[in-house]
């Protein structure tokens, strides 16, 4: 059964989420406006559960390098799939 998530709050501020955008992920500025969160990655693979962690660290840390980011989400991602984490 899939989850309908339509807001989250990353590091103290609330995101729209959309979880159907036109780019495998993508993250906006919290500093202006309401900002939103776009997943367009399959949420039951590995490759997903990445995009969903990389976006999610943006939102909490918005200034983080992207390369920061990659590396801390794909090694997150690993782990939890093989914990077997799965939507």
């Amino acid at each position: 059964m899939k989850k309908s998530v339509k807001t989250h709050t990353f590091n103290g501020v609330r995101f729209d989420v959309d979880i159907s955008g036109p780019v495998d992920g993508q993250c906006d500025n919290p500093k202006g406006g309401r900002p939103s969160l776009t997943i367009c990655a399959d949420l039951n693979t590995r490759r997903g559960l990445e995009t969903a962690i990389h976006e999610s660290i943006h939102a909490c840390h918005f200034l983080k390098s992207e390369e920061s980011v990659e590396r801390t989400a794909r090694d997150v991602a690993r782990f939890l799939w093989r914990l077997g984490f799965r939507l």
